[in-house]
C-alpha cells in the first residue's frame, strides 16, 4: 500500500511543470487528501475529520451568481491538453551484448550450450559450419542439421586451414624444450 501511495504521490507530483517539487508538494497532498474514494463512499480527509475540507476555491464566493461559459471552459481545457507531451521513457534494463567483428566472415563458430551442464563439461560446442547469416540469427550445421541460433550464442572459430600442416610451421614451432631447457627430438607417430 505505501508503495502504490508512493507512485499516485511521485506522478502526481511530476504533473505539476515545476523544478522545485517541494513547492507543489502541499497542492498534491491535498488534493490526495480529499479525493473521493468509491470503495468509501468518502475522502480521507472526510474520514479524519468527519466533515470534507474546503478548497481554497470555495473560501470565494463566485462574483455573479451566473452559470460559467461552457465554450471558455472547454477552450482552455483543449489548450491545457495540447501542451500535454509525454515524458520520454528512460531505458535502464537494456544492457549491451557483446558481438565479435569476426562473426561477419567467420566460417565456423562454436555454439554456447545453455542447458545445465556438468563442472567439467565446456561451455561452447562446435566448431560448427555456417551456412548463412542474418542480422539478429545464423544458420549452422549442428549434428547434420541446419539450426537456427542466436547471435549472442555464438562466438568465431579460428580454424587452421587444411593445408597448412606441422611441417609448412616453420621449425621454431616443432622444437620441444624441457623445463631444464635442453632439446627433445620426438619420433613422428609421437608428435601432437
Amino acid at each position: 500500500m505505501v508503495e502504490r501511495f508512493h507512485r499516485q504521490l511521485k506522478a502526481a507530483i511530476v504533473c505539476h511543470a515545476n523544478d522545485r517539487w517541494t513547492e507543489s508538494l502541499p497542492w498534491v497532498l491535498l488534493g490526495i487528501r480529499t479525493a473521493f474514494k468509491e470503495d468509501l463512499q468518502c475522502s480521507s480527509a472526510e474520514l479524519v475529520y468527519g466533515e470534507p475540507l474546503r478548497l481554497p476555491g470555495e473560501f470565494f464566493d463566485p462574483a455573479d451568481g451566473g452559470t460559467t461559459d461552457t465554450s471558455e471552459f472547454s477552450a482552455r481545457l483543449k489548450q491545457i491538453a495540447r501542451r500535454l507531451q509525454p515524458t520520454a521513457a528512460s531505458r535502464h534494463s537494456s544492457p549491451k551484448v557483446f558481438i565479435y567483428k569476426e562473426l561477419a566472415t567467420a566460417d565456423h563458430v562454436f555454439l554456447r550450450e545453455d542447458a545445465a551442464r556438468g563442472s567439467l563439461q565446456p561451455a561452447y560446442s562446435g566448431p560448427h559450419k555456417v551456412l548463412s547469416r542474418d542480422d539478429k540469427t545464423f544458420k549452422i550445421l549442428l549434428k547434420g542439421k541446419e539450426v537456427t541460433v542466436s547471435i549472442d550464442r555464438i562466438k568465431p572459430a579460428f580454424i587452421l586451414s587444411d593445408h597448412t600442416t606441422l611441417e609448412h610451421l616453420p621449425d621454431v614451432q616443432k622444437k620441444y624444450f624441457t623445463r631444464s631447457g635442453r632439446r627433445v627430438k620426438f619420433p613422428d607417430f609421437y608428435r601432437p
